[in-house]
């Protein structure tokens, strides 16, 4: 589905703030669920008649088939001037890709341009996970671990004072009882933090019902006032996976959707997931050491 959106560089912040609480807040009452939004524009005030090319398109997938295979979009805006916005991402239960660069000449030296364009991505996926095997009775408690395997890297400088340019990489992974309401979440910023491994833990109950959740967000945006750069780009397009760690073998970990979230049922180990494999080693290792 296409859609203009109208916000502007001013406005970006208070839009991914809203996205994302909708995106949360819509998420406790599905089973599964996959969004994606991609939005480009370009703008060129002068020299000459004014130029704003726009392009955006969506979805939202909730308890269908399209939320069980993998989603795509892809959009690009250009002005005349070289100025250009692009913006893609890939969305699946426990996989999302985003990518966003923006490029604007300066308006400095003759002709004097004056503009500015930008890209953003974001995708989304929910999922239910039932508390249940390993032969333990309803209530027993037990422990699961939503863990994030993040790569992908933000172009330096990634903020120019005024917001003349901005790159910028964002992820989330939560996990929620949906029958305590009890729940963690742990924030991920391309700026402050680096790439790798992150985990959220959560003690439930055998028959309780899980929320698991992850968001990836990247936007890149450049105008012509700005003089550290005219180029941004966010390149989350490797991948961030998502992995669930129950504290008993044999608990299920596999979603609504049919998706396994296991380390284990990943077909072809990368050495990121291998790292994973030698921690959860490592854990259990110490596990028994305290027993």
């Amino acid at each position: 589905m296409m859609k203009k959106l109208g916000f502007g560089p001013g406005l970006r912040a208070t839009a991914l703030s809203v996205l994302i609480l909708g995106s949360s807040v819509a998420a406790q009452a599905q089973s599964y669920q996959i969004t994606g939004n991609v939005n480009t524009l370009a703008t060129l005030f002068s020299p000459g008649p004014r130029e704003d090319q726009q392009h955006a398109a969506d979805f939202n997938f909730y308890d269908r088939p399209e939320a069980k295979q993998t989603q795509t979009l892809s959009e690009s805006s250009q002005v005349s001037n070289s100025g250009y916005g692009k913006a893609s991402l890939e969305a699946s239960i426990g996989r999302l890709k985003a990518f966003a660069e923006s490029g604007y000449p300066s308006g400095i030296p003759e002709p004097h341009y004056y503009g500015y364009s930008f890209g953003t991505a974001q995708a989304t996926f929910a999922d239910t996970v039932t508390v249940s095997g390993a032969g333990l009775a309803p209530g027993s408690p037990v422990r699961y671990a939503l863990h994030l395997w993040i790569e992908g890297q933000i172009s330096q400088p990634s903020f120019e004072l005024g917001g003349h340019l901005v790159s910028d990489g964002m992820a989330e992974i939560r996990l929620i009882d949906k029958v305590s309401r009890a729940e963690k979440i742990f924030s991920w910023n391309a700026k402050n933090q680096s790439t790798g491994w992150y985990r959220v833990a959560l003690d439930t109950e055998v028959g309780h019902d899980l929320l698991v959740t992850g968001m990836l967000y990247a936007a890149a945006s450049v105008d012509s006032s700005a003089t550290l750069a005219h180029w941004a780009q966010s390149d989350f397009g490797h991948t961030a996976n998502f992995y669930l760690q129950a504290s008993q073998a044999g608990l299920n970990t596999v979603g609504a959707s049919g998706h396994d979230f296991s380390i284990s049922a990943v077909p072809e180990p990368s050495a990121g997931l291998m790292s994973l494999l030698g921690l959860l080693l490592i854990l259990h290792l110490q596990r028994r050491r305290t027993v």
